[in-house]
C-alpha cells in the first residue's frame, strides 16, 4: 500500500508541482498527476485538506490514491470525508487494503463507513477485521445511526474504583500509548457501571496509596446510548463539555461522545434542516443515486403541485376583473413574493427555536404575537413605498382618482398579506411539529400556500371592489 513512499527525490524534484501543499491548488492538478505523486503530496497535508483534495477528485482515482497511503493516514482522511464517499472510496479499494484502512479507524469513523457499504461487501471486511476490531463493530451498530451510542466511540478511558492512586497513574501511561487523546478519565465498579470522575490535578496530588472512591467525583454527568444526537449536541454545547460518557440502560459505561462527533452533528443537522426547508431529502448528499433523491423529493413536489393549483384556482375566480384591468397581473408576484419573503423570515426563526428544543404554548404565543406585530408594520413600510411607486409610475395614463385607488388597493393587499405572512410562517413549523411532521421539511410549503392564496385573493377581490374607482367608470 505504500508505494509511493519509495517515490525518488528525483522524480519529486521533477515534477511540475513537488512543492504543492496546498489543498486547492493540488486539486487543480491531481487530474493528471499520478495517484502515487498525488498520495506523496498528501501525506504532508493536515487530513481535513486531503479530505478536500481526494473528495474533489473521481472515487476511482481515490481509490488509487488511497491504496498508496499508509492505512493510518488513509483512515484519517477518510473519516474527514462523508461517509457516503468514503464509502463509494472502499468500494473501490481492494478488499486487503480497504480492511487495514478500516482497522485504522476510530471505531465511530469505522461505523459511520460500514454502514454506507453494500451488506455483502460490509460482512466481507468486518471479516477481515480483528477480532476485538469486528466486536466493537457489532456493538455500535446495534444503536441507530443518530442516536448517542451510534455517534460515540469505545475508545473510552476508564479505570476501577478499586485502583489506588499509584496503580491508575501505571494504568494511564499505558492507556496512553495506545489511545491519541484523553479527554476525561472515569471511574467505573465491578460491573463496569459509571460511578466518578477523575481530576487529573486531584490524581497527581494524591497520595499513592489512596483509592480512586476516595478522590474521584461522584454524581458524574452521562447520556444515555439511546439519546438523540442532537440532544447531545445540545446538552455539550450548553455547558461545554470536551466529552460526554455514554451508559446503557444499565448504568454501564459503553462509549464516549467527543466534541468533534458534536461538531459534525451540528453541521450534519443544519444541512439537514436546510434540505428539508426546500423539500429535499435529509439524507441526500452530492454524491446520492439519482433515484435516491427522486424518491426523497417527488413526494413534497406533488403536494407543492396541488396547493399551486389552490392559488391558481383564486386567480381564476377573478378572471373578469383581470381582463378589464391587466395591470394587477403585474402586482400579483409582488403582493405574493415579499409576503414569501416575509414568511420565510418568521419561518427560519421558529425552526430555529424547534431545531434547539425550545417548544412550549407560551413561547409560541410570545412568537405569535411578535410576528404580529412585525407583519403590521413591515407591511405598512413595505405597503406605503409600493403604493407610492405605482401612484408615480401610472400617473401618465391614469387619473389621479385611478392611481389612489390602485395605490390603496396594493397598500391594503401588502399590509394583510405581509401580517398574514409573519403569523402563518412563525405558526406554521409550530403547528407542523404538533401533527407529527418535520416542520423543516412541510412547513414551507404550506406558508407558501398562505401567502399566496391571501395575496392574490386580497388584491384580486379588493381590486374587484374597487373596480369602479379603477377603471373610473
Amino acid at each position: 500500500m505504500s508505494e509511493a513512499h519509495h517515490d525518488s527525490d528525483d522524480a519529486r524534484r521533477d515534477s511540475p508541482w513537488h512543492a504543492t501543499h496546498d489543498a486547492d491548488e493540488l486539486i487543480d492538478v491531481a487530474h493528471d498527476a499520478s495517484a502515487g505523486d498525488v498520495a506523496t503530496r498528501i501525506e504532508d497535508m493536515p487530513a481535513a485538506d486531503g479530505a478536500s483534495v481526494m473528495s474533489n477528485i473521481s472515487v476511482e482515482r481515490a481509490a488509487q490514491v488511497a491504496e498508496y497511503l499508509d492505512p493510518d493516514t488513509a483512515g484519517n482522511i477518510l473519516a474527514e470525508m462523508d461517509a457516503t464517499l468514503a464509502a463509494s472510496v472502499i468500494t473501490d479499494m481492494g478488499a486487503p487494503e480497504a480492511s487495514l484502512v478500516l482497522a485504522a479507524m476510530d471505531p465511530d469513523d469505522r461505523v459511520d463507513i460500514l454502514d454506507h457499504l453494500p451488506q455483502e461487501l460490509h460482512d466481507q471486511l468486518v471479516l477481515e477485521l480483528s477480532p476485538e476490531d469486528a466486536a466493537e463493530v457489532r456493538d455500535l451498530e446495534q444503536y441507530a445511526p443518530d442516536s448517542a451510542g451510534g455517534i460515540m466511540t469505545t475508545q473510552v478511558t476508564a479505570l476501577a474504583e478499586g485502583y489506588n492512586v499509584e496503580e491508575a497513574i501505571a494504568e494511564l501511561r499505558r492507556i496512553s500509548e495506545e489511545l491519541e487523546q484523553m479527554f476525561y478519565v472515569y471511574v467505573v465498579d465491578q460491573r463496569r457501571h459509571l460511578v466518578g470522575v477523575l481530576s487529573m490535578r486531584d490524581l497527581i496530588l494524591a497520595k499513592p496509596a489512596r483509592r480512586l472512591n476516595e478522590i474521584m467525583r461522584g454524581n458524574v454527568a452521562s447520556v444515555p446510548a439511546t439519546m438523540d444526537q442532537e440532544e447531545v449536541a445540545r446538552i455539550m454545547r450548553r455547558y461545554g463539555y470536551l466529552a460526554m460518557p455514554v451508559v446503557d440502560a444499565r448504568n454501564r459505561l459503553v462509549g464516549l461522545i467527543t466534541v468533534d462527533d458534536v461538531v459534525d452533528v451540528l453541521e450534519e443537522e443544519a444541512t439537514e434542516d436546510l434540505q428539508r426547508l426546500f423539500g429535499a431529502g435529509a439524507e441526500e448528499r452530492l454524491t446520492s443515486a439519482w433515484h435516491f433523491s427522486f424518491r426523497k423529493r417527488v413526494g413534497w413536489l406533488i403536494v407543492n403541485l396541488g396547493t399551486a393549483f389552490l392559488a391558481a384556482a383564486v386567480v381564476g375566480l377573478f378572471e373578469s376583473t383581470i381582463t378589464k384591468l391587466a395591470i394587477l397581473a403585474a402586482y400579483m408576484p409582488i403582493v405574493a413574493g415579499t409576503g414569501g419573503n416575509a414568511s420565510a423570515q418568521a419561518m427560519s426563526v421558529s425552526i430555529r427555536g424547534i431545531s434547539l428544543g425550545k417548544v412550549d404554548r407560551k413561547l409560541m404565543l410570545h412568537v405569535i404575537r411578535r410576528e404580529l406585530i412585525v407583519g403590521l408594520l413591515t407591511g405598512l413600510v413595505i405597503g406605503t413605498i409600493t403604493a407610492v411607486i405605482a401612484f408615480v409610475f401610472h400617473a401618465s395614463e391614469m387619473t389621479g382618482k385611478q392611481t389612489l385607488a390602485l395605490g390603496a388597493v396594493v397598500f391594503v393587499a401588502l399590509l394583510t398579506n405581509h401580517t398574514l405572512a409573519c403569523v402563518s410562517g412563525a405558526g406554521i413549523p409550530f403547528v407542523m411539529k404538533r401533527l407529527g411532521f418535520d416542520p423543516a421539511q412541510s412547513a414551507t410549503i404550506f406558508a407558501t400556500t398562505v401567502t399566496d392564496v391571501a395575496g392574490f385573493f386580497t388584491l384580486l377581490g379588493l381590486a374587484y371592489l374597487a373596480m369602479g374607482w379603477l377603471t373610473g367608470g
